[in-house]
């Protein structure tokens, strides 16, 4: 069998085609269209009850840089979400292995465990902070939180952002 329907590249927005300089280069006006009219309007999810602290914080750092950018809509709560929880596992984990190895005590180190035999083991903390990351990548990379993905975008620098503050209007009289 040649594949089903999951097969080949997932379906990208308009928006990320755009900035990735039209690579399948469909139709411009097409594209615009779909960016002026989406299917799905871009507007933050509600943010979960159940979000940790850190997680919140997290929340509330990217919403406002996914909205500018028009990468984030009502139904994407639980992607975000699920990154946003696992930023905070990462950020608790680290915050324990760190405390863990300033610790005289060498057999229960944060980032590795000596037992009594002399056998050495990736802490459970280790491994713990280590899935964290690892959910954190796979998620954020839903929404372009990853080196590969940033380099493929091309945004286009604001003109007052070029100037420094005293230069802005002045910028944006002959750039406007």
């Amino acid at each position: 069998m040649a594949g089903n329907s999951n097969s080949g590249r997932p379906a990208q927005s308009a928006v990320v085609q755009l900035l990735k300089g039209n690579p399948g280069k469909k139709s411009f006006g097409d594209l615009m269209d779909e960016v002026k009219d989406p299917s799905v309007p871009v507007a933050a999810p509600p943010m979960p009850t159940c979000l940790s602290d850190e997680a919140v914080a997290e929340w509330e750092r990217i919403v406002p840089d996914l909205l500018l950018l028009g990468l984030v809509s009502s139904l994407d709560g639980m992607a975000l979400a699920t990154y946003c929880e696992a930023v905070a596992d990462w950020q608790r984990f680290r915050r324990l292995i760190t405390e863990m190895n300033s610790k005289v005590d060498s057999n229960h180190a944060g980032d590795v465990q000596t037992f009594a035999t002399g056998a050495k083991q990736i802490s459970v903390w280790r491994q713990l902070a280590n899935d964290a990351e690892k959910r954190a990548n796979s998620a954020g990379a839903q929404f372009g939180f990853s080196p590969v993905a940033r380099r493929n975008l091309k945004t286009m620098a604001q003109q007052g952002d070029l100037f420094p503050n005293e230069h802005r209007e002045a910028a944006a009289r002959y750039f406007s």
